[in-house]
């Protein structure tokens, strides 16, 4: 029997269904993690190398 173009040589199909879920599951959490706001924290470190560099390169 000829595997669809979506299968990959050497999986069984419950094999396949797994890797399709566990992309799903990691895909979803990649896309909520995406959408979390960056702490206020984090960004005033950003800001700061940022002004860092402005002042080193105006050297």
């Amino acid at each position: 029997m000829k595997k669809s173009e979506n299968e990959k040589p050497g999986l069984t199909n419950e094999e396949e269904v797994r890797q399709k879920k566990i992309g799903a599951r990691l895909k979803r959490m990649y896309d909520e993690v995406v959408e979390e706001d960056i702490p206020d924290d984090f960004l005033s470190l950003l800001e700061s190398i940022d002004n860092a560099k402005d002042e080193h390169n105006n050297d």
